[in-house]
């Protein structure tokens, strides 16, 4: 796969305005998720933020602070993309033949785009096939959030017929559960603490483990 990585400050501001303006994810039982995101930002910015009338308001405030400094935070991010370009180059292929195993299925990206953030947080899209990654984050790191989101990638890819079946909500939190496969190091969302637990224990692919239908009764 071809990792794209770039900082682009149109979709900085839009994290900005999603994850810290309003928090739109779903929380998975993280209640204050949206505090530890915000706690390292300057008391003046927040308060700026907290007062915004509306959103077109809001998204004025964080590019005016985002554009401080972004000089230098560019030049700064073309180092953290060519560190991570390079270690996916090493990492990548190890990483796609694990997933193809662990889901008894082909990896079918061929190109993934990553905007480096300002924020510790990671949404992504489906669709345009982009991840953000925290740019703050260690080269490691960021390559562990990447096999996290690839995972989530190859959920969509070949299970989105199960959204027929189970409400959304659920089906969310099936796709972070199964993360467990390719980071079993991370603590998992309080919400899938259960169903994690379960499917840790099981040996088979994901493929057979959703076809089996026993991961419902561990929600």
């Amino acid at each position: 796969m071809n990792l794209n990585v770039s900082y682009s400050l149109d979709q900085d501001v839009w994290n900005y305005l999603n994850s810290v303006y309003k928090f739109v994810w779903y929380k998975h039982g993280r209640d204050n998720i949206q505090d530890k995101i915000i706690l390292a930002l300057p008391e003046k910015f927040k308060t700026s933020l907290k007062n915004a009338k509306n959103e077109k308001e809001a998204k004025k405030i964080i590019k005016n602070f985002l554009l401080q400094g972004l000089e230098g935070r560019k030049i700064k991010y073309l180092k953290v993309a060519k560190d991570l370009k390079k270690a996916w180059k090493e990492k990548g292929p190890t990483i796609e033949n694990k997933l193809q195993k662990i889901y008894g299925k082909e990896f079918p990206f061929k190109t993934v785009k990553v905007f480096l953030s300002s924020l510790p947080i990671c949404p992504y899209n489906f669709k345009k096939r982009w991840i953000m990654i925290f740019a703050g984050a260690s080269t490691e790191k960021q390559i562990k959030i990447l096999t996290h989101e690839l995972n989530h990638f190859m959920f969509y890819y070949y299970f989105d017929g199960l959204k027929k079946e189970l409400d959304e909500e659920k089906f969310e939190s099936l796709k972070e559960a199964l993360t467990v496969f390719t980071n079993p190091e991370e603590k998992g969302y309080p919400n899938q603490k259960r169903l994690r637990a379960w499917l840790a224990t099981q040996n088979k692919s994901i493929t057979e483990i959703i076809e089996s239908g026993e991961w419902k009764d561990h929600f």
